[in-house]
């Protein structure tokens, strides 16, 4: 009886050990996988994927497991896909992906609301905070003023430049309205992630506001 809760616990302590490392490493596949996909699509593509009826699912927005990674992984469809960003500084590039899910969150960053467009009101995106600082916003958390944010449909290249981060309780729904962009007098973009843990209650945005728009290329993004 003894061995046998011995090996018991032993199993349990590895599975503790490994899930969060089996955790990265699908998630990182996952955003492999997505950039490749990346390279091939076209401006067309990203305007007909934009169109299509997105998944809003805050509750999504909460810690990641080893569970929830394969759930999102099967579930993941490249025609959600409607950018790219990139935050140099923060070593962050992932796709922009319609709509808020699981499977969205996990492969890269989602907006936050429907219709959204590039360049216009409050550009609103969402993504999961991860411990590794290279994977999804691990890295967001430091973010600091003057930090370039750029966004593009593969027409144009938007161009923002944080000028806020702020904490606020997961129920702040008001960062998300499209006048938070009238008040600051110029489109804004709105980064969120989980304050290190969904648990806490708290949701950190990194602000920017729209400094330069310019047409895509590649050697520009």
């Amino acid at each position: 009886m003894r061995k046998w809760l011995s090996a018991i616990l032993i199993i349990t302590g590895l599975a503790l050990i490994l899930s969060p490392l089996f955790t990265e490493r699908m998630v990182e596949q996952q955003i492999e996988r997505t950039n490749k996909y990346i390279e091939s699509i076209t401006a067309e593509e990203i305007e007909l994927n934009r169109q299509m009826k997105a998944e809003y699912d805050y509750s999504a927005i909460a810690d990641v497991s080893a569970i929830t990674a394969a759930v999102a992984v099967s579930q993941f469809e490249d025609p959600n896909i409607v950018g790219l960003l990139k935050i140099p500084e923060l070593g962050i590039d992932l796709p922009i992906l319609n709509g808020v899910s699981d499977a969205n969150l996990m492969a890269g960053a989602g907006t936050m609301v429907p219709d959204l467009v590039m360049g216009e009101g409050n550009f609103s995106l969402a993504s999961h905070y991860m411990k590794d600082p290279k994977l999804l916003f691990g890295n967001l958390l430091n973010a600091q003023p003057e930090m370039s944010v750029k966004i593009t449909d593969k027409r144009n290249i938007y161009e923002y430049k944080i000028y806020e981060t702020v904490l606020v309780p997961e129920t702040a729904l008001y960062m998300l309205d499209q006048e938070r962009a009238e008040l600051r007098g110029k489109p804004i973009i709105s980064l969120m992630t989980c304050y290190y843990t969904s648990k806490n209650g708290k949701r950190f945005f990194a602000l920017g506001e729209l400094v330069d728009t310019y047409e895509y290329s590649e050697d520009k993004f």
